[in-house]
C-alpha cells in the first residue's frame, strides 16, 4: 500500500477486512492508562478551575467518564480491530463496510453528539462524553490527524511510537495552572472541538523540530492531496528512540536526535496538555448543556 493514500482506496476491501481482523486491540491506539490520565488531569482543571458551587461531576462519574474513554473508545477487545481511528479532513458518504471497518473517527464521533442531543439519562450519557473526549484525545497524536496510516505489516509495526510516549503529569498539572481563563471561552461545539484540535496538531507537526533545520515533518508528512494519508518522513516512525535522518539544505547534514531527546519531550509534552485542556473543555461544555445531576444526588 503506498504510503500517501487511503486504506480503503489501495487494497481491496476483502483485503483489509482480513487485515483488520488480525491487528492486536492493544497496538492500534493511545494506551487505556494514557486516555485514563488525561481524563483524570482534565477533570482536576475543571475542579481548580471552578467554584465549588458550580463542579459538574462526582468523583465516580469521572471515573465512569474515563474509563469510556479508556475502554470503548476502541469498541471493546472485539470492536477495535474494526475502529482505527483516523481524522478525516474532508466529508465522505460512507458504504456499508465502512459502518463496520472503518478508518475514520468522525462518523462515530457524529454519532455520539447526536446521542448526547437527545438528552440520554446521565449514567448513559457520561459514558459517550468518555468516548468523545477519548476521541478529541486520539486527535493531539499527529498520526490521527494529518492522517498517517500507521501499521506496516510488511514492516513488523503495528503502531506508532508517539502514542507510547509516557505522560508526564506533574508537568503537566504545574503548567495547567496558567489556562482556567478558557474553560470560560465560549464554545460553539463539540464538534468545532475535536476540528481545533486536530488543527493544531496539524500545526504543530509544521512546528520547528528542536534546534535543526527541520520540522517535525521529519517523523509526521502530510499528503499532498486532501483527504489521503500521508507518510512517515526521513526520521521513520521513531519518535523517542535514537534516529539519524538528511536535514538541511546541505545534502550531508544530518539531525541526530538521541533517546528520549529532550524535543521529544517538549513535543509530547504540548500534546498531552493540549488533550487536557480540550477535555477540560468539553466537560465544561457538557456539564453546561446536559440536564443538570437528579435531584439529592451528591455533588
Amino acid at each position: 500500500m503506498a504510503d500517501g493514500t487511503w486504506a480503503t482506496r489501495s487494497l481491496p476491501r476483502s483485503f483489509l477486512f482480513a487485515l483488520l481482523c488480525c491487528v492486536s486491540p492493544s497496538l492500534v491506539a493511545y494506551d487505556a492508562s494514557v486516555h485514563q490520565s488525561l481524563t483524570f488531569l482534565a477533570a482536576k482543571q475543571v475542579q481548580r478551575c471552578l467554584p465549588p458551587e458550580a463542579q459538574p461531576f462526582t468523583a465516580l462519574e469521572v471515573r465512569a467518564i474515563a474509563a469510556s474513554a479508556a475502554d470503548e473508545v476502541g469498541g471493546g477487545a472485539l470492536g477495535r480491530p474494526f475502529r482505527w481511528q483516523y481524522y478525516d479532513l474532508i466529508e465522505r458518504e460512507e458504504g456499508w463496510l465502512d459502518l463496520a471497518v472503518s478508518t475514520r473517527l468522525n462518523g462515530a464521533f457524529a454519532a455520539d453528539l447526536e446521542r448526547l442531543a437527545r438528552r440520554p439519562v446521565r449514567e448513559r450519557a457520561l459514558r459517550v462524553l468518555g468516548r468523545v473526549v477519548g476521541r478529541i484525545q486520539l486527535v493531539t497524536a499527529p498520526v490521527r490527524a494529518l492522517p498517517v496510516f500507521a501499521p506496516r505489516f510488511w514492516r513488523g509495526n503495528l503502531t506508532d511510537r508517539f502514542e507510547q510516549y509516557p505522560v508526564r503529569e506533574a508537568m503537566l498539572e504545574a503548567r495547567l495552572a496558567e489556562f482556567c481563563g478558557e474553560l470560560e471561552q465560549p464554545l460553539p461545539d463539540l464538534d468545532s472541538l475535536l476540528a481545533q484540535t486536530a488543527a493544531e496538531t496539524r500545526s504543530a507537526v509544521d512546528a520547528p523540530l528542536g534546534g535543526f533545520p527541520a520540522t517535525w515533518r521529519a517523523f509526521w508528512t502530510p499528503a499532498e492531496t486532501l483527504g489521503d494519508f500521508g507518510s512517515y518522513g526521513p526520521a521513520g516512525n521513531s519518535f523517542g528512540r535514537y534516529v539519524e535522518f538528511s536535514c538541511g539544505k546541505a545534502p550531508l547534514h544530518r539531525c541526530v536526535l538521541i533517546t528520549d531527546d529532550p524535543a521529544y519531550t517538549a513535543f509530547a509534552d504540548d500534546r498531552h496538555l493540549a488533550a487536557v485542556r480540550a477535555t477540560a473543555r468539553a466537560m465544561v461544555f457538557f456539564a453546561a448543556d446536559q440536564p443538570p445531576r437528579a435531584s439529592g444526588a451528591a455533588p
